[in-house]
C-alpha cells in the first residue's frame, strides 16, 4: 500500500494487511443487509489514509455513495448547520450515504456535541443497512471524553489495529523511497538504517529526503554518521527504553509490546511501563497505544510493580541500572 501518493509502485505492507482485508470485505453487500462498522487505529502515519484512499477509489467506482470526511470536518459542518439553525439538513445529508468514512476520530476529543451527533448518524446509518469506517489513534476504550453509548457502538464493531513497520516493512519502504528519490545507499547501510530507525512510513520518508540532500552515493559511515546525529534527539522515547528492558530481560521487543500473556514477559512488560511513564513522561492513554493495551491494564501493571519495588530490593537496583542506562 502506498504511503504516500507520490511514491509509486503501490506496495502493501504486511502491518496493514488485515486491514485491508476488513476494508476489502465491506466491498461486498451482506446477505442480510445489515449495517457494519469498522475501527481502524494507529498511529499517525502508520498508512490509514492511505488504505482508505484506495477503498475510497473502489467505491467510486461501484454503484454506492460513499463519503469521506475527517472528524475535524464533520464538527465544522455540524458548527456551521448549528449557527444556520439547519441541524435537520446536517443530519440528512449523512443519513444518505451509503459509506460513511470518518478519519481521525481524536479530533473531537473535546467536542461533546459533535460526539453526540456523530452517535446519532452511525446508529441511523447502521439500522439503515449502511457501513462506517473509523480511523483514529486511540483505542475504543482509550476514548475517555466520549460518551459511552459511542465507545460501545466502536467495541461492537470490528476493530484492528495498524503498528508501525517492522524491520522487513521498514527495509522495503526504505529501498522505495530511496528509488523514488534516485538516492544511491549500498545494501549494508539500508539494513543499518532499516533496523536503526522504528518509525511510521511517513517518518521514514522524512528520513530518506534528509539523506538525498546529501547527493551521493550513501556507505554505511555515512548512516553512522546520520543517526548519531539525529538519534540523540529522540534520546528518551519508549522505544529506547523498551529496548533496554528488552535486552536486560532477554526478550525481544517485539513480545514485549504483542499481546502475548507469557509469565515470562510479566516483569519486563511491567517495568517498560513503569519507566516509560516514569522517564518519558507518558499517560496511561498513551502507554496502552504503545503497548496495544487497555489503559486500565496498564494501570493494574504499574501499580503492581511499584508494590513489588517496595518489598525487592534487588529489583529496585535492577530498575536504577535501566533508568541508568536509559538516561
Amino acid at each position: 500500500m502506498s504511503q504516500t501518493t507520490a511514491v509509486q509502485p503501490l506496495i502493501l505492507l504486511a502491518e496493514q494487511r488485515l486491514a485491508r482485508s476488513a476494508l476489502r470485505r465491506l466491498l461486498k453487500p451482506t446477505a442480510a443487509g445489515k449495517g457494519r462498522l469498522l475501527y481502524l487505529v494507529g498511529p499517525a502515519g502508520s498508512g490509514k489514509s492511505a488504505l482508505l484512499a484506495e477503498f475510497f477509489r473502489e467505491l467510486l467506482s461501484s454503484q454506492v455513495s460513499p463519503l469521506l470526511v475527517t472528524a475535524a470536518e464533520f464538527a465544522a459542518e455540524l458548527a456551521e448547520a448549528s449557527s444556520n439553525q439547519q441541524i435537520p439538513e446536517f443530519q440528512e445529508r449523512f443519513r444518505s450515504v451509503s459509506v460513511l468514512v470518518c478519519e481521525d476520530l481524536q479530533a473531537i476529543e473535546r467536542r461533546p456535541e459533535s460526539q453526540r451527533q456523530l452517535l446519532v448518524v452511525i446508529d441511523d446509518l447502521l439500522a439503515h443497512g449502511s457501513d462506517v469506517v473509523v480511523t483514529s489513534t486511540k483505542l475504543p476504550g482509550q476514548l475517555e471524553t466520549f460518551p459511552a453509548k459511542l465507545v460501545s457502538r466502536f467495541r461492537g464493531g470490528t476493530v484492528i489495529g495498524i503498528k508501525p513497520p517492522g524491520p522487513d516493512s521498514r527495509s522495503e519502504l526504505l529501498r522505495l523511497f530511496c528509488q523514488h528519490r534516485r538516492l544511491s545507499i549500498l545494501r549494508d547501510a539500508l539494513a543499518l538504517l532499516a533496523e536503526s530507525l522504528e518509525a511510521t512510513p511517513r517518518e521514514l520518508l522524512g528520513v530518506v529526503t534528509q539523506l538525498a540532500q546529501k547527493r551521493r552515493p550513501l556507505k554505511r559511515a555515512d548512516v553512522e554518521e546520520f543517526l548519531q546525529q539525529e538519534l540523540p534527539t529522540q534520546s528518551m522515547t519508549p522505544l529506547k527504553v523498551s529496548r533496554a528492558v528488552a535486552k536486560e530481560f532477554g526478550v525481544t521487543l517485539t513480545a514485549l509490546r504483542s499481546a502475548r500473556r507469557s509469565q515470562s514477559l510479566v516483569l519486563p512488560r511491567q517495568c517498560a511501563m513503569w519507566l516509560c511513564r516514569k522517564l518519558c513522561h507518558l499517560s496511561y492513554p498513551e502507554l496502552g497505544t504503545f503497548f496495544d493495551r487497555q489503559h486500565s491494564s496498564v494501570i493494574h501493571a504499574v501499580r503492581k510493580l511499584e508494590i513489588r519495588l517496595g518489598k525487592e530490593p534487588a529489583l529496585r537496583q535492577r530498575i536504577a541500572r535501566l533508568e541508568s542506562d536509559c538516561r
